[in-house]
């Protein structure tokens, strides 16, 4: 397996973003609007598994996630694991890998926006707001100090 840490000036940002797209998950779709519209920039990142050339999973380190306003950044969002891989903490590996890559940027604290309950506080984050997103539907923010 392995792991590309992508910003907008790497050469495989298109592709990427092209098959980021293609998951079964609406917000893939969403991700990769945002990557191909140039709205993904600056210091944040995609973070993408492959197994040779099956995209495994993906998430991002942006600026805002789903709920906008909160005055919390950055985040780890958008994390997916796809449906032949799930099992194997794969989406945990993509959050440590997340919060690498925000320490390596500078900030001493991640986010994240999920309405899952579980599976980020197994990694350290406790829920510290709730906020609507931009669907409507009512979200915890949770923090980690990293």
């Amino acid at each position: 397996m392995e792991t590309y840490i992508l910003d907008d000036s790497d050469d495989m940002w298109q592709h990427f973003a092209k098959l980021i797209g293609n998951v079964s998950w609406p917000a893939g779709k969403y991700l990769a609007n945002e990557m191909l519209g140039g709205r993904v920039s600056d210091w944040e990142r995609v973070i993408v598994l492959m197994d040779d050339d099956q995209l495994v999973g993906f998430c991002a380190v942006v600026r805002e996630d789903i709920v906008k306003g909160t005055g919390y950044s950055p985040f780890i969002g958008f994390v997916f694991v796809s449906e032949d891989y799930r099992g194997r903490h794969l989406s945990q590996q993509l959050v440590k890998l997340a919060e690498n890559q925000i320490k390596q940027i500078g900030f001493h604290k991640a986010y994240i926006v999920t309405k899952h309950v579980g599976l980020y506080e197994k990694l350290g984050y406790e829920q510290i707001d709730t906020s609507v997103d931009q669907l409507g539907r009512k979200m915890r923010i949770l923090a980690k100090q990293l």
